[in-house]
C-alpha cells in the first residue's frame, strides 16, 4: 500500500499504523494474524455512507473488495466516529487473502473520532451529514486513496499460486513508426497502436496514456489540456538525447463535465512549452506530446477550492497505485 509522507507511520507493534498530519484520523492495515479485531470492534454498528470497488486489491483477492465509509454510533455519543475500511462482501467485515494462497484475512480500518459534539445520539440524516463532511475533507480523500492503493502480494519465497510480478517492470517497448522515439511500458498495461500512435490503459482501469509526435497526431482540445495547478517533477534521460532539459510534471485538471470527472495528469514538458517537447532540442519543428491521466480523483461531489485541489493532487501522486508505473514510463522515453 502507499501513503503520503506527511502522515505519521509506526510499525513497532509488527503492523502499520498511520496518523493524519492534524492527528484527527488514525488507521491501520494488517493481516489478522498480526492484528485481529477485538469484541468491541466486531460489535460496532456502522451505517454505510459510501462504497466503491477497491480495484488495487480486487484484482488479487477472491472476489470483489469494497472501500467503504460510514458512521459508527457508540453507546456514548461522544465516542461516535466516522470510519473507512476494506470489506468483503459487506461493510465491517474482513478481506480474504486466499487469492495469494494464504488462509489469513486482511483488516484495514481508519477512523476519525470526536465527530459528535451534540452530547446526544444523531439521527440518520445528521449522521449522514457528519460522514459527508469527513469523507469529502482532505483527510477523507487521502484515506480513500490509501485504501485504493492496497494490494496483495505473495510472501518472499512463496511459490504458491501465480506470481504477482513487479508492477513497475517495463518489459515491453514501443517504437514510433518512423523511429523518432521509443518508450517502455509494463506488460500488464493494455496497449493499442491502431491509430498510428501508442495508447495505454492500466490494469486497474484508473489510468490511461497517449504518446505521439504532433505531425502524426495534431493537437486537439481533448489532447492538449489546461491544468489548474502544475507541479514540476524530475529531469529525464530525454534531456541528454535532445540537448535541452525535459522534466516530468503532475497537474490537476478540472473537468468541464463536472467535479466527478476531475483528473490528475502526468507528462513531460520543457520550460514554457505547455506540455510539449521539441525533438529539435528547442528549435521550431516536430514536437512530442505525452500525457497520462488518472481519475476520477474528486470524491467530494462539488467544486474544490485551490487549497483542496493541491491536497488531492499531492495525495494522488503519493498513493495512487498506477503512479509508479507512469513515472517509470515517462523516464524511459528516449530518441532512437
Amino acid at each position: 500500500m502507499n501513503y503520503p509522507a506527511s502522515w505519521t507511520a509506526t510499525a513497532d507493534k509488527g503492523y502499520l499504523e498511520l496518523t493524519s498530519p492534524d492527528g484527527t484520523v488514525t488507521g491501520h492495515v494488517a493481516p489478522t494474524s498480526l492484528h485481529r479485531p477485538d469484541a468491541a470492534w466486531t460489535g460496532r454498528q456502522v451505517s454505510q455512507y459510501s462504497e466503491q470497488t477497491a480495484r488495487g486489491i480486487t484484482d488479487t483477492a477472491m472476489g470483489r473488495v469494497s472501500a467503504y465509509a460510514g458512521y459508527n454510533s457508540a453507546a456514548d455519543p461522544a465516542q461516535d466516529s466516522v470510519g473507512w475500511g476494506l470489506s468483503q462482501p459487506v461493510p465491517s467485515s474482513l478481506v480474504s487473502m486466499a487469492g495469494i494462497g494464504s488462509s489469513d484475512e486482511l483488516w484495514a480500518y481508519f477512523q476519525q473520532s470526536g465527530v459528535n459534539t451534540t452530547g446526544k445520539p444523531l439521527n440518520d440524516a445528521q449522521a449522514a451529514e457528519v460522514t459527508h463532511d469527513a469523507v469529502t475533507s482532505t483527510n477523507g480523500a487521502t484515506v480513500a486513496a490509501i485504501l485504493h492503493s492496497v494490494q496483495l502480494h505473495h510472501r518472499a519465497g512463496d511459490t504458491t499460486g501465480e506470481p504477482t510480478g513487479d508492477p513497475v517492470a517495463l518489459t515491453e517497448t514501443y517504437t514510433a513508426p518512423d523511429g523518432a522515439f521509443s518508450m517502455k511500458y509494463p506488460a500488464s498495461w493494455t496497449a493499442k497502436t491502431d491509430q498510428g500512435y501508442l495508447e495505454l490503459a492500466s490494469p486497474t482501469g484508473q489510468a490511461m496514456g497517449r504518446i505521439a509526435t504532433t505531425d502524426v497526431r495534431p493537437l486537439r482540445e481533448d489532447w492538449f489540456t489546461s491544468p489548474r495547478y502544475t507541479v514540476p517533477g524530475e529531469t529525464t534521460q530525454l534531456s541528454e538525447d535532445i540537448g535541452a532539459q525535459v522534466s516530468t510534471y503532475s497537474a490537476y485538471l478540472r473537468s468541464d463535465k463536472g467535479p466527478g470527472d476531475d483528473t490528475v495528469l502526468f507528462g513531460l514538458s520543457q520550460v514554457n512549452s505547455s506540455g510539449l517537447v521539441s525533438l529539435a532540442g528547442g528549435e521550431t519543428g516536430r514536437e512530442l506530446w505525452v500525457e497520462f491521466s488518472t481519475g476520477p480523483v474528486n470524491t467530494t461531489g462539488r467544486f474544490v477550492t485551490d487549497e483542496e485541489l493541491v491536497g488531492i493532487l499531492n495525495t494522488t501522486v503519493a498513493t495512487h497505485p498506477d503512479v509508479p508505473a507512469i513515472q517509470a514510463m515517462l523516464h524511459s522515453i528516449s530518441m532512437d
